[in-house]
């Protein structure tokens, strides 16, 4: 894919014009800071801590940028190829189990090459379909790193403003935030490492062949994939969302990242469960099950990316366009399962308009 720099070629330079234009301003509240600081009395000592608190923050002004820049890419680098946290490489990482925990002894059984025979079969499709979804994660991982470079970008070049107001005694708190922030989006790679770890055990769950030993037919086996297969594919794809935005509230406020990213996990599976199975309600009065299947479908992405982001359920827009009473899951009239009812009522609203 495109480098960040190839797709919004002019947008650093910009960024570097306004960080350059805003140090005047900086360097005109240290001034601001250093006049209020006598005013208000001062010892040697305390005189040589503001001098230093100067130094310092002159020294964050002019290489804050390449200081951050540089944390960035050792943090992706360390992260994706240390850590092996990359999305892509899942379906690798889930054949290479398979081959850790396969029985290579030489005395087999005709129950055990039966069962082989199925369970490979079995472990072929679930390579290919966790194939898929590290590939559409991996798309949104590109992403993910495109906008923490936009934010990122953009935080440096008003940083300047922020960093003057750490100057002032009563406003540094102000500024002490502002870069807590900025770090917070610098360790988002950290969020994908913590996620991995929860889809390492998953993998370690799909790979377990104690149910190979029960039943040499491979039906428990592949049952155990299929039901991992789901919940992989799931966690995945919203923990490549949300996993950078718990990070950044784990760094900012000391919230407890597995906590965090669980019960996210947990009501955004909640959500997209039902929205999907509503919007493939809705498709069904078509009586095409391609349109039945591509409605759930898209509502299950669209739900699940939304819900990862912390902003509702989006894909329950397809609930709503299709001018049925909203109903909840107790059948009461006037609910909305999905909580989207003001979404249903401007959407019927031009639908009465137009048609």
């Amino acid at each position: 894919m495109a480098t960040f720099e190839q797709i919004f070629p002019t947008f650093l330079q910009k960024c570097a014009e306004l960080h350059t234009l805003l140090r005047m301003v900086a360097f005109m509240l240290f001034i601001v800071g250093t006049i209020t600081f006598v005013l208000h009395g001062f010892s040697p000592k305390t005189l040589m801590l503001h001098m230093g608190r100067l130094l310092l923050l002159t020294a964050l002004l002019v290489f804050l940028p390449e200081w951050g820049n540089r944390i960035q890419e050792l943090l992706q680098v360390s992260v994706l190829s240390g850590l092996g946290v990359d999305p892509a490489a899942v379906s690798e990482q889930y054949v290479a189990l398979l081959v850790v925990k396969r029985d290579t002894g030489l005395e087999r059984s005709w129950w055990d090459i039966l069962g082989d025979l199925n369970g490979f079969t079995v472990e072929a499709l679930i390579t290919g379909a966790l194939w898929l979804v590290g590939q559409f994660a991996a798309f949104l991982l590109f992403w993910a790193y495109v906008f923490q470079k936009v934010i990122l970008y953009l935080g440096y070049a008003l940083s300047p403003l922020l960093i003057g107001l750490m100057a002032i005694h009563p406003l540094k708190s102000v500024g002490t935030r502002y870069l807590l922030n900025l770090v917070g989006v610098l360790l988002w790679p950290l969020g994908w490492a913590v996620a991995a770890l929860i889809t390492q055990g998953f993998l370690d769950f799909m790979t377990d062949p104690a149910l190979k030993f029960l039943d040499p037919t491979a039906t428990g086996y592949g049952l155990q994939n299929l039901v991992g297969l789901a919940f992989l594919s799931f966690w995945i794809v919203f923990s490549t969302v949300s996993a950078p935005l718990v990070i950044q509230t784990v760094f900012t406020s000391g919230a407890l990242a597995g906590s965090q990213l669980i019960s996210g996990a947990v009501s955004g599976a909640l959500q997209t469960a039902a929205t999907t199975a509503g919007a493939g309600a809705v498709a069904a009065a078509t009586g095409i099950p391609l349109v039945t299947a591509g409605a759930a479908g898209m509502a299950a992405v669209m739900s699940t990316l939304s819900t990862a982001a912390g902003h509702g359920s989006a894909g329950a827009i397809i609930i709503a366009g299709s001018g049925l009473p909203p109903r909840s899951a107790r059948g009461r009239p006037g609910d909305d399962i999905t909580g989207d009812k003001a979404v249903r009522e401007l959407i019927a609203k031009d639908r009465r308009q137009y048609f």
